[in-house]
């Protein structure tokens, strides 16, 4: 291309670019227009003055995403990385600014998580852009600060390939929380070294149900797999070079039938379940008054708390069905000895013990919004209701009931993370929660004293995959809506518009969805077609 051809495209793309707001997911703060353009090209240097990943990422990401080598050295025009502590009172630990003029572009944040989310931006514009990316100033940082994404493996074991690439869409999108469903009845997917035939008996089913809740129908094909501890330390790596904290959820009391087939002497029946090879909650309940129990918890956590340095660790503690401690003579004894009236209690005091384990190793327990000790099930007594308090450091993910249950938590203290099943569960189809539904979700429940938003966590979107086995029919579920829920969780409320989030959806998201191989749902974005 000769130069008087490349100046003719160049002031082109200028007039295209140069008036209209850029196309962003998630939207920023705020964006400022200037005159002129910023040409991205094989001369153009990185210089860095951040944390050398984010050098490494940027280059890395530009030649991926469209094919441009950079340099780390001063070039005919920069690219800045600026790590400012200053800053992090008007940005915030994941805010930045960038300064886009013809000669330079200045990403700033005040932590290295803010440039990382800069260079997301950059990308973004250079996608767009390719020749000449607008010259302008943006101001971001995110409204809420749990903004998470679950995968559910304990159902259908999916593997590293596909949690790495899910990683990375979130990465783009600027989620920074990677909620790992890893234990449930129908698998146990992480090697434990002290116990291992958690992996050699509990990772494997010889059947899966198939056809839906109830359904008499099953796969006789065994499924199973597993996480190493090399594996899990690999993915804990990547993701954290991304800016990502996985949250691992190993459950408890409840939905540990894998656990108990692989260690009978953990459960409360005389005859132990197998590993389940149907969907429903089954009756795989730790005997929580056997101290057996206790220490096999112990054990866990001191090699989840080896392999994860995340935070927070999350202990599930949803759907415990009471019928397997009713038959059981040490819940019974354990209940006159601790003056317990219901089930309710027994997993509150149970709940709380694990959280002060937790708690003393400088981590935080989350748990779903049933360790609150609230009847929320329909199956369950309507007098099987805890009088005894949660923990005051434990996180509730609410998914279940009324959002007065999110006040309620609200008001005792606890950080809260609103994970409406209503609104965020990504196996429900596009029909119950289609692309516009779940972009207009909110974090923060309309009506709420606005005082108790510090509390407000954020919120997490959840691929369970009990009716999901495939990747590609996973993918379908996830895309487009994970990129919804991105921008519900970093964009303030008042910069949201959907028009405008279609748009960008169907000139930045799907086009790189389509280089990547990922599978979308197609009727939900038409213009995409």
């Amino acid at each position: 291309m000769n130069k008087k051809l490349i100046f003719l495209v160049i002031s082109f793309l200028y007039m295209v670019t140069a008036t209209a707001q850029p196309l962003l997911i998630p939207y920023p703060r705020s964006i400022e227009m200037r005159e002129g353009y910023f040409s991205l090209t094989a001369k153009t240097g990185i210089i860095n003055l951040s944390d050398k990943n984010n050098a490494r990422l940027l280059k890395h990401y530009i030649e991926e995403d469209i094919n441009i080598n950079l340099h780390e050295q001063r070039g005919d025009n920069n690219i800045f990385l600026i790590t400012n502590r200053k800053l992090k009172e008007s940005l915030g630990a994941e805010g930045y600014r960038m300064n886009i003029s013809a000669d330079s572009i200045v990403i700033e944040g005040a932590e290295n998580a803010g440039v990382f989310y800069g260079i997301q931006t950059l990308r973004q514009l250079a996608a767009q852009n390719r020749l000449a990316i607008p010259c302008m100033e943006i101001f971001d940082k995110p409204e809420y600060e749990w903004r998470d994404f679950m995968l559910d493996e304990a159902r259908h074991f999916k593997g590293k390939v596909v949690v790495k690439q899910l990683l990375e869409e979130m990465a783009y999108l600027k989620m920074n929380k990677f909620h790992w469903h890893l234990t449930d009845d129908q698998g146990w997917r992480i090697e434990i070294e002290k116990y291992p035939r958690l992996t050699q008996i509990g990772a494997y089913r010889d059947s899966t149900q198939i056809g839906g809740w109830n359904s008499p129908l099953y796969d006789v094909n065994i499924h199973g797999g597993y996480y190493t501890r090399e594996d899990i330390r690999e993915i804990v790596d990547f993701a954290a070079e991304r800016h990502i904290e996985i949250v691992p959820e190993i459950e408890m009391p409840g939905h540990t039938s894998a656990a108990i087939a692989a260690y009978p002497e953990l459960g409360s029946l005389k005859t132990p379940p197998t590993v389940a090879t149907y969907f429903n909650p089954t009756w795989g309940v730790f005997n929580v008054a056997d101290e057996r129990v206790i220490q096999f918890i112990q054990d866990v956590f001191d090699e989840i708390f080896d392999l994860f340095p995340s935070r927070y660790i999350h202990i599930g503690g949803d759907e415990v069905h009471p019928e397997s401690w009713e038959a059981n003579s040490d819940i019974s004894r354990f209940m006159k000895e601790k003056n317990l009236d219901n089930y309710s209690e027994v997993q509150m005091l149970f709940t709380n013990r694990v959280a002060s384990l937790i708690h003393s190793k400088g981590r935080t327990m989350i748990g779903w919004n049933d360790i609150m000790g609230k009847n929320i099930h329909e199956w369950a007594d309507s007098d099987n209701e805890s009088a005894h308090a949660l923990a005051p450091y434990a996180i509730v993910q609410f998914w279940k009931g009324d959002t007065a249950l999110i006040a309620e938590a609200l008001k005792q203290g606890h950080r809260v993370i609103n994970s409406s099943h209503r609104d965020t569960y990504l196996d429900y189809n596009h029909t119950k929660i289609p692309l516009e539904k779940a972009y207009d979700f909110s974090p923060f429940p309309k009506g709420m004293d606005r005082k108790y938003k510090p509390l407000l966590l954020g919120s997490g979107c959840q691929m369970w995959s009990e009716w999901i086995p495939r990747i590609e029919d996973m993918q379908r579920q996830v895309f487009p809506r994970i990129a919804a829920y991105a921008e519900s969780g970093w964009t303030i409320e008042n910069k949201k518009n959907f028009t405008r989030f279609s748009t960008s959806l169907s000139q930045i998201l799907i086009p790189r969805w389509k280089q990547k191989n990922i599978a979308w749902h197609k009727e939900s974005t038409p213009q995409a077609e």
